[in-house]
């Protein structure tokens, strides 16, 4: 099949369907897609990225991503939130996604405007978890900042995860971190673009990031995208096998940080 075909294939088997980048577990709905993998990246050195953490659930394992932002809190995208946080448990302090130290956790916050049922891309992709015992800083487990001021079109950020490595349905998540270097792409183009394939439009509280073969993938949802060592966007959605073929959706942190603050606040109370 010529490339020509293979493209007409692909946007006929994807017009009806962008999915959030999720992992590859059978509890996790797929979605344009909740996002997994990191597509032409590197591996991360053990403590380069020590606020990035791994989410399991008892029985499936690991799904997706989260970000330190407090001692006893991590933020990740809502749709990595379905289910109950006796069920699903953090890993930090480590780039193997098997190990590190384990946390509990003691409740999670969603978005109250995140609609968690739709099986579409929603706005509002974000959510607050909080641990049972907070967490206990060292070299490989350290907050981000939280951004509040917006992202610049053509930034240079980086993202990480443990997301699939190669475009197929049956890839696995990633044993170790893996980090890429991606740009941030013009809210307007992005929209056009994403449009112009699936007829859907991104949500506004999303900023675009990557393509041209670097871009998270299934797996890489509810991870950092990072740029001087503050978090300005959550992994949220992409095309699932067809990572880096479009921009990468992320949830715009500064739109959220005051809203992150106060589940911080009301959880210490």
């Amino acid at each position: 099949m010529n490339f020509l075909w293979s493209l007409l294939f692909f946007a006929a088997f994807c017009a009806e369907r962008i999915w959030t980048r999720v992992a590859a577990n059978p509890f996790v709905d797929q979605q344009l897609t909740l996002k997994s993998r990191i597509i032409g990246g590197t591996d991360a050195r053990e403590g380069e990225i020590p606020w990035q953490v791994s989410l399991h659930h008892s029985r499936w394992g690991f799904f997706c991503g989260g970000t330190i932002v407090g001692r006893k809190h991590i933020v990740t995208a809502a749709h990595c939130s379905r289910n109950d946080r006796i069920n699903v448990f953090v890993l930090a302090g480590s780039i193997d996604r098997k190990t590190g130290t384990r946390y509990d956790l003691q409740s999670i916050t969603v978005h109250p405007d995140y609609d968690i049922s739709s099986q579409k891309v929603q706005a509002n992709d974000i959510a607050v978890w909080e641990v049972e015992s907070p967490f206990i800083w060292s070299e490989n487990i350290q907050p981000v900042e939280i951004a509040n001021s917006r992202v610049q079109d053509g930034w240079l950020m980086t993202v990480s995860g443990w997301g699939k490595t190669e475009n197929t349905w049956n890839a696995f998540p990633s044993n170790y971190l893996k980090k890429a270097e991606v740009r941030i792409v013009n809210t307007e183009e992005c929209i056009q673009r994403y449009y112009a394939v699936f007829r859907a439009y991104i949500p506004d509280n999303t900023i675009c990031a990557g393509g041209k073969e670097k871009d998270t993938c299934n797996g890489d949802s509810g991870g950092p995208l990072v740029k001087d060592g503050v978090l300005h966007g959550i992994v949220s959605f992409g095309v699932n096998t067809a990572c880096g073929f479009l921009p990468g959706g992320y949830t715009e942190v500064a739109l959220f940080a005051n809203w992150i603050k106060n589940v911080i606040i009301e959880n210490s109370e």
